[in-house]
């Protein structure tokens, strides 16, 4: 295994802004994203408080049915007796979601060990699941290779309407035969058995996408005590009575505050992340199983066009006494995050900054100051078989990923293979076929102008069968040297599938099945430095 680097551009302006520390943008956030910036924000979580017995429990009470390692326990021991906390969350994907949720695992484990070699004293990773997530169009689909092409996998899941992915419990019989079917496309390995053998037995003994979620989270990360809390867990919903009270109360003033940063970020030139409104409220209710967001309405809150409605007086007693039916959307998870947690850092994707860029006076009304917002790093894993192509045709992964190259190698070859006698010919034909339309369309026109539509749709017919002859010729060509278009297609696939990185479309499965299951902490075991380039393993 070998580690290269290398800066990918992002590909938000906003993002290139705040990793680069343009000051027009950093003064939308109190820190900037490196590890100097940590001993100062250190010293300010010293007035931070926290119940640490109680949500220490909260934590170990949720992790107990999926099994609490020794480096778990020391880590919440550890958090017990004052340690701050390097926090990253995503929603319950199927098999974990894309590469980057593993990334953002494993990139908050580093930062937190290199915090605590800086800081001199203990911090821990936390992996926040957002379990209140409704969405679950976005967490039921997988991605696979068939036949040189990236196909998008859809797992069913409109029987479970708008519930969370905390209460969503899983058809087995239905995630079986979709997991089986998608595993079916995959190369046997000498890991396929154990692998499968591992999904299919965390998929017996857990009901819901978030519970299927945190097992396999905690079997990759167990041995480095990545502690998970599922935001929808019913007792971390009563620690943050107290917390939603208050958002509560402040949401007119957050809803202005995040509202008017968005609309001085979208005059400065960047693109609006939110769309946020000054009416809305950020907090959702179940009513009926159904999540609903509410907005603000005078004094009242509302959902569902006016259908459920709330005095602030009924949702604060609401909060007081069924904490477990409100849950937060993109705006209030970061501020309840930091009421709940003494957040050294949070680590995020380029997404979740942007949103994070509109928060900074929210979290003031709060009385409270934004933590250090670290990019996850990013990273690609090359096989040997790409490796070879790569070198058998003078590429390396700036060609591929920042350059395109290998794009424009495919259309060199194309052009050089193609039959441009056989195709100029049909060319010719086809100028031929429409002049002599055009003629046959005014003498016609001369006789009754009513059959002018019919002579256009005879004319598009023998276009249209021109351009089928076309693609047919060109496909003949494309499968007569279909051994180069296929190595052009599989680096491609590999390295940039669908045109984006290989850690936005692929989860992680595909590469446990070539690697073993020990991938995480072979990723983990590499000296990964801790800044804006690009990580590329080659194995």
């Amino acid at each position: 295994m070998k580690l290269m680097e290398q800066f990918v551009p992002p590909s938000s302006s906003l993002m290139n802004d705040y990793i680069n520390g343009e000051e027009d943008l950093s003064r939308y956030f109190s820190y900037k994203p490196d590890l100097a910036s940590f001993e100062s924000r250190q010293q300010t979580l010293r007035e931070h408080h926290v119940d640490r017995r109680q949500l220490s429990s909260v934590i170990r009470n949720y992790m107990e049915p999926y099994g609490i390692s020794e480096k778990a326990e020391q880590n919440l021991q550890e958090f017990q007796e004052g340690a701050s906390v390097v926090i990253t969350g995503q929603q319950a994907g199927l098999l974990t979601g894309p590469l980057y949720t593993i990334h953002k695992a494993i990139s908050t484990i580093v930062l937190a060990k290199q915090a605590k070699e800086q800081l001199n004293t203990n911090v821990v990773p936390v992996f926040w699941i957002a379990g209140e997530d409704h969405d679950l169009a976005e967490v039921s689909h997988l991605y696979r290779e068939i036949n040189g092409r990236v196909e998008k996998l859809n797992f069913p899941h409109m029987e479970y309407g708008k519930k969370t992915a905390s209460t969503a419990l899983l058809n087995k019989e239905k995630i079986n035969d979709f997991l089986k079917e998608y595993f079916r496309s995959l190369p046997e390995t000498a890991h396929s058995k154990e692998l499968q053998e591992l999904v299919f037995g965390f998929l017996e003994t857990t009901e819901t996408y978030t519970e299927f979620f945190s097992s396999l989270l905690n079997y990759f990360f167990n041995e480095e005590g990545l502690l998970l809390i599922d935001a929808a867990n019913p007792a971390l919903r009563t620690y943050e009575s107290e917390y939603f009270k208050r958002l509560i109360s402040l949401s007119p003033a957050i809803a202005k505050e995040v509202y008017d940063t968005e609309q001085e970020l979208v005059a400065a030139g960047y693109t609006a992340p939110l769309e946020a409104e000054e009416d809305a409220a950020h907090i959702f209710i179940t009513v009926k199983g159904e999540r609903i967001l509410l907005k603000r309405e005078g004094d009242d809150f509302t959902g569902n066009n006016g259908k459920v409605r709330f005095s602030k007086e009924e949702l604060l007693k609401i909060a007081e006494q069924e904490p477990e039916v409100l849950s937060n959307n993109v705006v209030t998870r970061p501020l309840m995050q930091e009421m709940v947690f003494p957040v050294l850092a949070f680590v995020g994707g380029p997404g979740e900054i942007a949103y994070w860029s509109l928060f900074k006076k929210a979290f003031e009304i709060l009385g409270m100051e934004m933590p250090v917002i670290m990019p996850r790093l990013g990273m690609t894993l090359v096989n040997r078989k790409v490796q070879m192509l790569l070198e058998k045709y003078g590429l390396d992964f700036e060609d591929v990923v920042i350059e395109r190259k290998s794009q424009v190698l495919k259309a060199d070859l194309l052009d050089a293979v193609r039959e441009k006698d056989a195709e100029n010919l049909i060319d010719e034909l086809e100028a031929k076929i429409q002049d002599d339309y055009s003629l046959i369309k005014k003498k016609i026109a001369d006789v009754s102008n009513g059959l002018a539509p019919l002579v256009e749709k005879n004319l598009q017919f023998h276009l249209k069968q021109l351009d089928f002859l076309k693609t047919k010729l060109e496909d003949e060509v494309i499968l007569q040297n279909s051994v180069q278009f296929g190595h052009f297609d599989l680096i491609e696939n590999e390295l940039l599938p669908n045109g984006s990185l290989q850690e936005r479309i692929y989860n992680p499965f595909p590469y446990l099945n070539e690697y073993g299951l020990d991938l995480v902490g072979q990723l983990l075991s590499q000296n990964f430095k801790y800044d804006k380039n690009h990580k590329i393993i080659y194995f």
